[in-house]
């Protein structure tokens, strides 16, 4: 399957495994936050190439913690597996001003990706944050809307 965003790239697809489906949502999310802060969350900070753009994204623990608590379903849940690689393949949207004028930071940007959870599309929502001072960027938010 072609993805709009690069003709020759597959989308991604995870599907939820047996012992998943045995789990409850709270349980879920336990088991994925645990894989996403051991995957994701190191010193110094994982950093990921968006290879449109060429920008480095550090992953921090905010956009893990973000996550977590607006997570509700079970696709949502298993999308954090892909964290890096939706990063890496995003395709940037827009950049706006900091609403919330949170100082140092220059801008805030949105980039999107798509991969199949479940065998259903999803759209990958994904909020970077810009700093002023020094050419640092860090994912604050992540997604996968329906």
């Amino acid at each position: 399957m072609a993805n709009s965003f690069n003709e020759t790239a597959q989308i991604p697809e995870i599907w939820e495994t047996k012992e998943d489906k045995r789990l409850s949502i709270g349980d879920l999310k336990k088991k994925y936050l645990d894989i996403a802060k051991n995957k994701f969350i190191q010193n110094p900070p994982v950093v990921i190439l968006n290879k449109e753009n060429n920008w480095h994204i550090e992953l921090s623990r905010k956009v893990i913690s973000e996550w977590r608590m607006k997570t509700r379903t079970r696709e949502r849940i298993l999308s954090i597996q892909l964290l890096d690689t939706m990063i890496e393949g995003a395709r940037f949207l827009n950049s706006i001003k900091d609403n919330k004028n949170t100082p140092g930071i220059e801008c805030v940007l949105y980039l999107e990706n798509k991969c199949y959870i479940n065998g259903k599309l999803f759209n990958i929502n994904i909020t970077v944050k810009k700093q002023k001072s020094k050419d640092r960027m860090f994912a604050y938010y992540y997604s996968a809307t329906e």
